[in-house]
């Protein structure tokens, strides 16, 4: 029977070896130590000597020798070190493609929203981003459910608090206020009566949140003549004459007055976007376009 060449045999070991166990054999020789080499890898002494034991398991023969302080490859040992340095290149090229591709700041970036800030507050002011950095695709997903940044169904979310999750990181965007506010007639009948004038507000889905529960205490007895959790939809019904609706301030159109200049309800708002995409720039590029579109609320 022919004996399997070093050149043959390394090419079976690729099947069986792992690149945990590669990458540890490599840092083995390049530090000459077992210790040396947890300290680069950042793993234990005993994680390195059982990866090294594995890997001459998979393969079937010795690696390397020790004479004195030196460690002596094998034939063997030459060939899987060589092809441990070709995939730690061919790692290292693919970290740099994937950054240089980031560099361009190109590519799609979710941003999960209400459907009122999307539509009406952010999407007006898209424009000076995309003027200066062309190359973005930008995707809204608007919606009231929390999705899961884990999972990535967004690479960037607003949300009125901030996330106890260590995975996350929540950067402060200012404060939403909300106001009370209705057409000329409501807003009078509101200052004679406030029992009699009719609201619009939402529906059984947002029970908890603040402006449901200041409508509760401020206007339990009121006649309710509209429900949405979309304030796009209680905006139109409070231009329509609906009802009296507690708004945020970039919804307060020309038609509505507020009852009062200071906020019945403040918010903050948050930037939440995982740990893992913190370097990646256009994810900044949109935090710092979302930042300065904040100042303006």
């Amino acid at each position: 029977m022919n004996k399997l060449t070093a050149k043959a045999r390394s090419a079976r070991a690729s099947e069986r070896a792992d690149w945990e166990s590669l990458r540890s054999f490599a840092a083995f020789i390049d530090a000459g130590s077992l210790s040396g080499a947890a300290r680069a890898l950042e793993v234990t002494h005993a994680t390195i000597g059982r990866r090294l034991q594995q890997l001459e398991q998979s393969l079937g023969a010795p690696l390397f020798s020790r004479r004195a302080d030196d460690i002596e490859l094998t034939r063997l040992g030459e060939s899987v070190l060589a092809a441990a340095r070709a995939m730690q290149e061919q790692t290292r090229q693919l970290a740099r493609a994937l950054a240089g591709e980031d560099l361009r700041l190109e590519g799609k970036l979710r941003l999960a929203c209400t459907d009122a800030i999307g539509t009406l507050f952010l999407a007006p002011r898209l424009p000076a981003l995309l003027e200066r950095w062309p190359a973005l695709d930008v995707e809204f997903t608007m919606s009231h459910q929390t999705v899961s940044l884990a999972r990535r169904e967004a690479d960037l979310a607003l949300r009125f608090a901030r996330p106890q999750d260590g995975e996350l990181i929540a950067r402060p965007l200012g404060t939403m206020r909300f106001y009370l506010c209705g057409t000329p007639q409501h807003v009078a009948a509101w200052r004679r009566d406030r029992r009699t004038v009719p609201f619009v507000g939402y529906d059984d889905g947002l029970p908890d949140i603040p402006e449901t529960r200041w409508i509760a205490a401020h206007a339990a007895g009121n006649p309710v003549r509209f429900r949405s959790s979309s304030l796009m939809a209680q905006c139109m019904a409070a231009r329509a004459g609906v009802g009296m609706a507690l708004l945020p301030g970039y919804l307060v159109a020309p038609e509505l007055q507020t009852v009062d200049a200071t906020p019945q309800v403040e918010r903050e708002m948050w930037a939440v976007f995982h740990r893992d995409l913190k370097a990646v720039p256009r994810l900044r590029a949109v935090l710092e376009w979302l930042q300065a579109c904040c100042r303006e609320l």
